[in-house]
Parts: structure tokens; sequence; C-alpha cells
């Protein structure tokens, strides 16, 4: 019934479950002011490359292609960033995250700029008007964005849905327009003309708002988080980030910047809200069926850690398609709603790829406490 293939099995299941658009690649879009382009001085451990940890290049600078990836290493944004937000946001998530997934920030700020900066419809003026009055020291780093920040986005935005999923954005600013009533109202219409013109869900893709730096720690402007606070809950999908005990610079005419300290506590914080968001996203797994004999299927537990079989993420092959069954005498795994199996594999368990003959699938036959289990990696359904 059985004819065993090939002994070195995962390299023909990972060919198997290749796909172009990477589920694994967690792609995040950051836009605002100062802060979240970075003001902290830049460290050894700043440039350190992580694998896991990637910046889609969205300004042309570095001798990199914008609309590429690469490792992350600052600067993230254009050519005068430094280190704030995104550099601690995304070190914090590969290390919380399974060894699977990726991460990449695409940071589109510049720093003393008004939110409409950012909105379709007024950017063209409000850089016109700037022009005019000579306040151009922030142009030559719009032009490395392209010229238009809100065309910039939605462009990394289209590559990162090519290539990846987009799991949210980042968000801060609100200095610049701390005398604008209706900031919070233009901060809502910004993100819904981008989760429109990029055809995300608002229930899905959710925006992270943060504080400006505080009263209590200095912060010039810490009065306006009243705004800031009425701009995340304007959106559904909105979360507000806090900068509380986030400690300010104090710079010789103002204090809105956070210290590296205030930089690392923050971007950690847009981090747990962000991991917390994505474990509450998790489909519940049902109970396993401990009364199945036989031909009877079990859910199988994705909380595996050990070193023979663990069902990492169940994120990657297609529903309907991703089975694992038996005969009369094997134990079976099922979960009909996956869209992806990562299968990771001890060699002390002597595993092996099988094509049954009868029903030709081929499926990876593995023992674990004396049973035998059979996964499909070929997809269909079974007869």
């Amino acid at each position: 019934m059985y004819r065993s293939l090939l002994p070195a099995f995962v390299v023909a299941a990972t060919v198997s479950l290749s796909f172009a658009q990477d589920p694994n690649l967690h792609i995040y879009l950051a836009y605002g002011q100062s802060n979240m382009s970075g003001q902290a001085d830049v460290t050894a451990a700043d440039r350190a490359e992580d694998p896991r940890f990637l910046v889609l290049r969205a300004a042309n600078h570095s001798n990199q292609k914008v609309g590429e990836f690469y490792p992350a290493a600052p600067p993230m944004g254009h050519s005068a960033s430094k280190v704030g937000i995104v550099d601690i946001f995304g070190r914090k998530m590969v290390k919380e995250l399974p060894d699977s997934i990726k991460i990449a920030v695409a940071n589109i700020a510049i720093g003393g700029q008004s939110i409409d900066l950012f909105d379709k419809d007024r950017n063209k003026t409000y850089v016109q008007n700037a022009k005019n009055k000579g306040d151009t020291w922030w142009i030559q780093y719009l032009d490395e964005y392209g010229g238009d920040l809100y065309k910039r986005i939605v462009e990394m935005g289209k590559i990162a849905k090519e290539k990846g999923v987009i799991k949210g954005f980042l968000f801060h600013q609100g200095e610049a327009d701390y005398q604008m009533n209706d900031w919070p109202k233009r901060v809502k219409k910004v993100y819904d003309d981008l989760i429109k013109d990029l055809g995300l869900d608002s229930t899905k893709v959710p925006i992270l708002v943060g504080e400006l730096a505080t009263t209590a720690a200095g912060g010039d402007l810490g009065w306006r988080n009243s705004a800031v606070a009425e701009a995340a809950s304007l959106i559904p999908n909105g979360h507000l980030i806090s900068a509380e005990g986030c400690p300010a610079l104090k710079e010789p005419n103002y204090t809105l910047h956070f210290t590296r300290k205030g930089y690392e506590t923050f971007g950690e914080r847009y981090a747990e809200k962000m991991l917390e968001l994505l474990k509450k996203a998790e489909p519940e797994v049902p109970p396993v069926d401990t009364s199945a004999k036989d031909t009877a299927v079990a859910v199988a537990d994705s909380s595996v850690k050990d070193s023979s079989v663990s069902v990492a993420d169940t994120s990657k092959v297609a529903a309907d398609t991703s089975k694992v069954v038996a005969d009369t005498s094997t134990t079976a795994i099922h979960n009909s709603k996956s869209t992806e199996l990562a299968i990771r594999y001890s060699s002390k368990n002597n595993g092996h790829l099988i094509y049954d003959e009868k029903r030709h699938k081929v499926f990876i036959s593995v023992e674990k406490n004396g049973q035998k289990w059979l996964i499909d990696v070929t997809g269909g359904r079974n007869r």
C-alpha cells in the first residue's frame, strides 16, 4: 500500500510548501515625525544584523534599492534617521515570535511635519506652502521618499502584500499639529485612505498610535496626549501606546524627543501591544479528542515544543488541503481550516516519506510514543 520515497523528507516538504507570497513575512508600515524617524545615537548593537528582522527600503539612500528587503539597520527611514521606535519594535518582535516568522518594517517619516504631509488630498498644497515660506530644510528627505509620502506608503504597501502580509501600521506624529483642533480626524482619514487604497481589511490591520513625550517626563506637548487618545479611539482598530515612564530628551530649545532609554521602552510597548493583538487573532484550537480510536480524527496540539514532531505554524497549507490522515492502525491529525503547515522534525525519530499508492498521496511517516503519524504533504481530499 505504501512505498517509501526519501529519508531526507524535510527537503521535499520544504519545496512543496514554498510560496511566492510568504505568510510568515510580517510587514509593518510606519509613518510620522522625528520620533518615528528616530533620534537616538546609533550603537554597534543597532547595526548587528538579525536574519529575521528586515527593512523594506522606502527611501533612496545607502546604495540600497527602494522596494527591496535588506537586513534591518539604521537608518531605517531617510538618510538622517537614527534609532527610534521601529528599530526597537522589530528586534522585540523577532525575539518573542517563533523562529519561522520574519519581521519587516517600511519607515516613512520626516521630522517637524504635519499630518497633512501624509494626506493624499492635502500634501501637494502643504509642500508648496512650505516652499513659499522658505521652510525647505526637509525637502531633501521628501525627495528621498520620491516626493510624496502618501504615495510611497502605498507603494510599499503593495510590495508588502505581494511578498508577505501587512500586519499593522505604526504611527507617531502630532507635535507639529499641536494647534490643529481636528488633528484626530485627520489622522483617521489618512488611515482610512490607506486601508481603502491598499485593499486591506481594517478589522485585521490595526494602527498603533503612540503618545507624545509626557508632561511628567518634561515633554513640552504632553498636554496634547488627550488628542492622541482621541485619534486612537476614533479608529475602531486603533490602539493607544502609552509613553508614561519613557524619559524625554531635554534639548536647548525644546523637549519633544525621547532618550535612548525612552525609545527602548516605547518601542517595546508597541511590540507588546502588537503581540497581544496577534495572539487574540489566532484561531481557537479545539481540544484533543482523547476518545479517538483507529480511524477517528484527533486535532493536533500546536503547542508541542519538544525535539520530535512540532506543528509550528498552521497558516501556510491551503484550506481543505491540509490533512493528516491514517489507516486503521494509525493515529491522525486533522485541521481543515489550516492555511500553512510548518513541520520541524528531529532525526532521532527516523521519519521518512512514503507514497500511498491507493490514495495517490505523499505522507511524512513518523513514530512518537509508540504511535504512527502520517502527515499529508501533497494536499487534496482523502476518500
